[in-house]
């Protein structure tokens, strides 16, 4: 009884699919013409569309580790500093240091956005004697001509620990050029700097990730309200300023001096850089591949162009919808265009094949598109509903681009769904397509051969089939325990890439190329004045120093104490032993206010004007996030406990926020997995109207994702953030051609109640369409091996074996389980 109602609904269904199609073709004009002007309404904000790919950009903007970052930008500046390394023979010659300081000047002078360089020319000097404080540049008066002067120079600048792995390497052979942004950006306040983005090809309408500083880095308290309506800068202005000292340092390379350049706005250009490329050619590639594997299919042009036509018009409006909804695009948007072109194609196709098959029969346009959608119409809206389901899910994660990508994901395979089964009718409607003559002795295609022998193998052998594909989920999942996270946009780069060779001498070299920002509030003015909170300064630091992991160590810290140390040794003349933090609070206030009255505003970037606040800089180098995550639990665990009774803990910067990065990731696809996973399975199991048979639809589906799952355990490629979206965008897919599969299995069966007859009708009529699908989207997904990011090259390869091994399961697995489970009905009397 409930199988026959099951029957009742579906055949209610396609009726209904028939009428409609029927109505869109008696009014195919109306339906293009309005079609086409909303998909125009979507397009004209193209032009709108940002891109973002700096680090804060991961999290959302109320996120707590943006707010807290946020707030620190306002109090102290940016703490993303650009850093450039020179590698010569001797930092002290007299001709090294000329070319030095000569590059210093010019990038001063001629690089845009920046608040102050800082080098060996300008580094602070701090001497003095009982009556007087000295706070002057390294280099005050110039090189010196005299060697002797320039020797004392140099040993004073060797035995000052302020300066090593700062501005200087531990055998003097590296020294530094630091450049740090202005704050905020400068468009709707320089009119001149906002031309010259808009000249250089950069979109007015910055709406996405801010990276930038306080420029006055000072008062932070008193000016809060001016701040939050202030934007930051922005990562086009950044980027302008890196292209910028790019040019200059062409002028200073050469055989006598290696050039270096790190720091995360590096890392961010090339990011953007990489992914405006990537997508460029992802998208001729698949469209190149797509044209060609629905030439051999159809052998029409109407069967390229129509296809075509359709996932082009499903890219730009989903594009356009992000533009008008000021959605940027991020390294992660990179998979939509080759995600929305393969699976969009898969849905027209299997209309078309239907379509041509009855078309070329009866000649009758009408009557075949008719027959096309009332066949397929009710799979065609499930696969598109369950890949949008799976994509959806990505919604709820906590990382901005993750969620961005499920939402436009899915609202891009909602836009296929409606061209597919209301644009295309309508072209098909309004083109003059003409049938094909079949031949009375045709002979059935290779493919067709193929795939029918396919589904001989899934009856003749049902028991082996689900035997060895038992063992290999036991196998992958036996594999997938042993999968390692990983998240490290520094190695998204393939190892020979400039930047990551860059940055890895860099952090060899100088100690770390990244900060940890720490911000102690001791919430009362003057706070920072006690000897007993500088001292629990000094010891937390110590320990910190003694923090190391596998692949990371702690290279440098800078704090308020380096500064009132300098002073203490200089106002007790210049002796070493007098190093040291003072033990009387009213001489630490006089030692600060000499250093201000000196002339030198080094304090702002560390202290806030009401001495109640400061900032911890840890310095590290650029590794796996994943290790980070434990050392900002102990350093959490060791701050809180320090200073528990003295001082408000922030922890906040680069790192910190790529460590929250990789734990939201795997929290959030752990859910996204859940909730996709559930979401198919409930609609596998309405669409079939049995729940064991939606349950057991799902077991072809699991399969090719352990065994991506276990190539990429034995490939050694690690479980990132786009790896990890594998699972969740693959079963949407994969399930569409498992719907076709089970949806025309259940009409068969129902109508010759005989397994093996209803198994190879199944595969006969659906197999070739199934088969060209999963090339098709496959195909789309390998044209990522091409990309110049290693991370876009594994999503590309695991993913594209995925759906074929998918396709396997379609046409071998599932047959062998219908066999083995479904036992035909007894005919009622």
């Amino acid at each position: 009884m409930s199988k026959a109602l099951n029957n009742n609904w579906r055949t209610r269904i396609d009726d209904r699919f028939f009428n409609f199609s029927n109505l869109i073709y008696d009014n195919k004009f109306k339906v293009l013409l309005g079609i086409l002007a909303i998909i125009a309404a979507l397009v004209i904000h193209l032009p709108k569309i940002t891109i973002d790919t700096s680090t804060e950009g991961f999290l959302y903007k109320n996120d707590p580790k943006i707010l807290a970052y946020n707030d620190f930008r306002n109090q102290f500046g940016r703490d993303e500093r650009i850093i450039i390394a020179i590698k010569t023979d001797d930092v002290f010659a007299p001709d090294f240091l000329k070319t030095l300081f000569a590059l210093h000047s010019e990038i001063e002078q001629k690089a845009p956005y920046i608040k102050e360089v800082n080098s060996l020319k300008n580094a602070r000097k701090t001497t003095g004697n009982e009556q007087e404080l000295v706070v002057e540049d390294l280099f005050e008066g110039g090189i010196p001509d005299d060697a002797k002067a320039l020797e004392t120079i140099k040993q004073f600048t060797l035995s000052n620990p302020i300066y090593k792995n700062l501005y200087l390497n531990e055998d003097a052979t590296f020294t530094t050029i630091i450049i740090t942004t202005q704050t905020y950006t400068s468009i709707g306040e320089n009119p001149e700097s906002e031309s010259d983005l808009l000249e250089d090809g950069f979109d007015r309408d910055l709406s996405f990730g801010d990276t930038g500083f306080d420029e006055s880095g000072f008062d932070g308290e008193n000016t809060a309200n001016a701040h939050d309506e202030r934007q930051f800068i922005n990562v086009l202005e950044t980027n302008q300023l890196v292209a910028s000292i790019e040019e200059i340092l062409k002028k200073y390379q050469n055989d006598e001096m290696k050039i270096y350049v790190a720091g995360s706005p590096i890392v961010t250009k090339n990011l953007q850089a990489s992914l405006i490329s990537d997508m460029s050619i992802f998208i001729l590639y698949v469209i190149i591949t797509i044209a060609l594997l629905l030439l051999i299919m159809f052998k029409r042009v109407s069967g390229i162009l129509l296809p075509l036509f359709v996932v082009i018009l499903t890219l730009l409006s989903t594009v356009g919808s992000m533009a008008l909804s000021h959605i940027p695009i991020t390294a992660m948007m990179q998979v939509l265009p080759s995600l929305l072109l393969a699976v969009g194609v898969g849905a027209s196709v299997h209309l078309l094949a239907i379509f041509y098959k009855k078309y070329d029969e009866t000649h009758d346009k009408k009557a075949a598109l008719a027959y096309a959608l009332s066949h397929s119409g009710l799979a065609i809206f499930m696969t598109s509903l369950t890949t949008a389901a799976s994509l959806a899910a990505f919604s709820f994660s906590d990382l901005a681009p993750v969620a961005r990508l499920g939402i436009f994901a899915a609202l891009g395979v909602g836009y296929q769904l409606i061209l597919t089964l209301v644009f295309l009718p309508a072209l098909i409607s309004f083109l003059p397509i003409k049938p094909k003559q079949k031949l009375s002795n045709e002979k059935p295609m290779l493919l067709d051969k193929l795939v029918h022998s396919l589904g001989v193998l899934s009856i003749t052998y049902p028991k082996t089939i689900v035997i060895i594909a038992g063992g290999i989920i036991v196998i992958s999942f036996a594999l997938a325990s042993t999968m390692q996270f990983s998240h490290n946009p520094l190695h998204w780069f393939p190892a020979d890439n400039e930047v990551r060779i860059n940055t890895e001498t860099i952090d060899k070299e100088l100690k770390g190329s990244i900060t940890i920002e720490v911000v102690l509030d001791t919430q009362k003015e003057n706070g920072v004045y006690d000897p007993h909170f500088l001292n629990t300064i000094e010891e937390v630091s110590n320990k910190i120093y003694t923090f190391r992991g596998e692949h990371y160590f702690i290279g440098k810290i800078i704090s308020i104490n380096d500064v009132i140390k300098e002073i203490n040794r200089a106002l007790n003349e210049n002796r070493q032993s007098e190093y040291r933090i003072p033990q009387d609070r009213n001489l630490i206030a006089q030692e600060f206010l000499l250093f201000e009255n000196s002339g030198s505003d080094d304090l702002e970037n560390i202290v806030d004007s009401r001495f109640s606040k400061t900032r911890l800089s840890i310095k590290a180098p650029w590794v796996d996030s994943v290790e980070y995550v434990a050392l900002m639990e102990d350093l959490e665990v060791l701050l809180e406990d320090a200073f528990k009774d003295t001082a408000k803990i922030t922890i906040t910067g680069t790192l910190p926020i790529l460590a929250d990065t990789i734990t939201k990731t795997i929290r959030g696809n752990i859910e996204s997995y859940i909730i996709a996973f559930g979401v198919i399975a409930l609609l596998m199991i309405l669409l079939l109207g049995s729940v064991k048979m939606g349950l057991l639809s799902m077991i072809p589906n699991l399969t090719p994702i352990m065994i991506g799952v276990a190539v990429m355990v034995v490939l050694d490629m690690p479980l990132d953030m786009f790896t990890i979206l594998i699972g969740a965008i693959a079963i949407g897919m994969v399930v569409d051609d498992t719907i076709h599969f089970m949806h025309n299995f259940s009409r068969y069966l129902s109508q010759t109640n005989n397994v093996d007859e209803a198994i190879l009708l199944t595969i006969n009529s659906t197999g070739r369409a199934i088969f060209i699908t999963s090339i098709v989207l496959s195909s789309g997904f390998f044209v990522f091996m091409f990309a110049s990011m290693t991370n876009l090259y594994n999503f590309g390869l695991i993913t594209g074996t995925v759906v074929l091994v998918a396709m396997a399961a379609d046409l071998i697995l599932i047959g062998a389980l219908m066999k083995l489970v479904i036992k035909p009905q007894k005919k009622e009397e």
